[in-house]
């Protein structure tokens, strides 16, 4: 069997604004979202879904934006990111439906159980993350693809340097991060946050009437 040959991303008008903002994240998140995005790209193909692949590619490469100085807020980073990529497309004269497509896909990409219910595109997006981040939907892909991209962009000690940006994201925005997976990250990193505790506050509203 022959080398695997790497997904090329589609002709976009936009691809001086992606690099621009690839530059402006860490190394480790850039090499994260150029993975993310091939593995997105090789499940649809295997799939054998047809999908908008400028918009699978722009929803995908940008996802972490928000971990980037570009996407500053008090939101969540996902969000954030999301707002900055939207402005942008829609300053480019990008159809509002297809810019609302790539805004779910970053603001859902870390968000499976609503991601699957939401374009292809965001499925995708979310697919590809998953196999970067947990390994998660490897079996489903030839190995061969698999070792391709990670020779072109090796992981070496992602989750180590990984987990270090997401720490000194929830640091930077403690507050964002109630009620959702970066919960488990502010607890390991930032001193005496309180995960959320659902069922106290409900039962504090016993009384409203």
């Amino acid at each position: 069997m022959g080398a695997y040959v790497l997904v090329d991303p589609p002709a976009t008008a936009l691809a001086a604004e992606v690099r621009r903002l690839l530059d402006q994240c860490a190394p480790v998140v850039a090499a994260h979202s150029e993975r993310s995005y091939q593995f997105a790209a090789a499940f649809a193909a295997t799939d054998g879904v047809e999908l908008d692949d400028e918009v699978l590619y722009l929803g995908t490469v940008l996802h972490d934006i928000g971990l980037s100085p570009a996407a500053d807020g008090d939101e969540r980073f996902e969000v954030r990111g999301a707002n900055v990529v939207r402005t942008m497309l829609l300053d480019h004269g990008m159809e509002r439906d297809r810019v609302a497509n790539i805004w779910d896909c970053i603001a859902m990409h870390a968000s499976t159980p609503l991601a699957r219910h939401k374009s292809m595109e965001t499925r995708y997006t979310n697919r590809g993350i998953a196999l970067d981040v947990r390994g998660s939907g490897a079996e489903a892909l030839e190995p061969a693809l698999v070792r391709a991209v990670l020779d072109r962009w090796p992981r070496h000690d992602f989750p180590t340097e990984f987990e270090a940006v997401l720490a000194d994201e929830v640091r930077a925005h403690p507050d964002s991060v109630r009620m959702s997976w970066l919960e488990s990250v502010a607890s390991a990193h930032v001193p005496g946050f309180v995960p959320t505790d659902f069922i106290a506050g409900l039962r504090t509203t016993e009384g409203f009437a």
